[in-house]
């Protein structure tokens, strides 16, 4: 017991020392060097999604960037719909793709990459969202000024599109925002480096070449992310360029998401320790934040956990009033239930989060609950296999 009070205290210092440094950290401001214009390749991967890919592409054309200097490609993957002709409709070149055995996000991006890294003209970068997305009309011009300043993987700041849909997709905004703002600024504060979301990310054509992309894994970011940090490549945090995408409404849309999320990360768990105990050996700062981030569970795991132990320890005052150490241990979990407490509501504060937001996180006990099935559905499974579609609604 003692050693698991130990494990929850020292991940809840390090979210702390992530969050007290987000306070004082000052974003980079960016300056022109070259004052050209890198040729920008937006790639969307997509698997059956004609319902939404219109709207998508055509917003993209808000871009503030020279319409010379970008374009936008959508892979679509084993689809069975209507996903290319829509996008071709709409004005994106489209790349089609069909493998029964390769399935997935990582395995179509890997092969158009392939593809397109021999092209001429050459392309200087490559941006890849989510087909649920949309990307602020300044998001290239940042991405040309983080490259400008010697950047060559950038993580964009990834919103929530439909926050007000509902309480889970308020509560999202919340759980997002400290995984996709607040880590980040804390992080870029103690020269660190981001991790990569799957959506809104850069890479430098050099990089690419260097480190390709890789489909053998359900969570390709994290992944790849690793790959980057291990090679010395640091990923930067610009939180002027914005990403935001759909999220799921209910649980039933929730569920083949959440599963895919959770049981890739976990899958990395064990590659994640041995990378930690490398990483102190050979001093690696970035390295062993990246594994520790693999390490600390989820937010909503460690916040459950010291209120269950403060449960335990009432029963335990309840028949043993006069023990001392029913007494301590309910004052040890409450001290790491206080300090997880100040992290999400400094990191709400940090994010300026609005209150009608922040009031869905009294859905907590319902979420968590959830996401407890949602873990003793993928025990059962033993995974989540491979690209499982979430289900999309229309875009206006």
């Amino acid at each position: 017991m003692a050693a698991l009070w130990l494990f929850w205290a020292l991940c809840t210092a390090y979210l702390l020392l992530l969050s007290l440094s987000a306070c004082f950290y000052r974003k980079k401001q960016y300056l022109p060097i070259t004052g050209s214009s890198r040729r920008f390749c937006v790639l969307i991967p997509a698997y059956n999604e004609e319902l939404i890919l219109d709207s998508v592409v055509k917003r993209l054309e808000r871009l503030d960037y020279p319409a010379m200097n970008w374009q936008v490609t959508v892979i679509a993957d084993n689809c069975d719909d209507d996903t290319a002709q829509v996008a071709r409709n709409a004005g994106a070149r489209v790349l089609e793709r069909f493998d029964e055995k390769l399935r997935g996000k990582g395995y179509a991006l890997a092969w158009a990459l392939d593809k397109l890294l021999d092209e001429e003209p050459l392309w200087d970068a490559f941006v890849i969202m989510d087909a649920d997305s949309v990307l602020n009309e300044s998001f290239l011009h940042y991405m040309n000024l983080a490259m400008d300043n010697g950047d060559e993987v950038i993580q964009a700041r990834y919103n929530v599109l439909n926050k007000q849909d509902s309480w889970r997709t308020r509560m999202m905004e919340c759980a997002l925002t400290l995984v996709h703002h607040v880590k980040p600024r804390g992080r870029m504060a103690l020269g660190l480096s981001d991790g990569l979301k799957g959506n809104g990310m850069c890479f430098s054509r050099r990089v690419m070449t260097q480190i390709p992309w890789s489909g053998d894994s359900i969570t390709e970011d994290i992944e790849y992310t690793l790959r980057l940090v291990e090679s010395g490549v640091r990923v930067r945090y610009v939180e002027d360029a914005i990403v935001s995408a759909q999220m799921p409404t209910d649980s039933t849309q929730a569920v083949t998401q959440r599963e895919r999320w959770e049981s890739g990360r976990y899958a990395l768990l064990g590659r994640a320790i041995k990378l930690a105990v490398r990483a102190l050996i050979q001093r690696k700062k970035q390295l062993f934040d990246r594994a520790v981030e693999l390490i600390i569970p989820p937010f909503a795991e460690l916040f459950i956990v010291p209120i269950f132990m403060i449960g335990i320890g009432f029963i335990w005052c309840h028949y043993a009033p006069s023990s001392m150490m029913a007494s301590k241990f309910i004052v040890l979990w409450s001290i790491l239930l206080a300090g997880q407490v100040v992290y999400l509501f400094s990191g709400l504060w940090i994010s300026r989060v609005p209150l009608k937001v922040a009031l869905s996180l009294l859905f907590s006990p319902v979420y968590i609950f959830w996401k407890l099935g949602i873990y003793v559905v993928l025990v059962l499974k033993r995974g989540a296999g491979g690209w499982i579609r979430t289900e999309r609604r229309r875009m206006s």
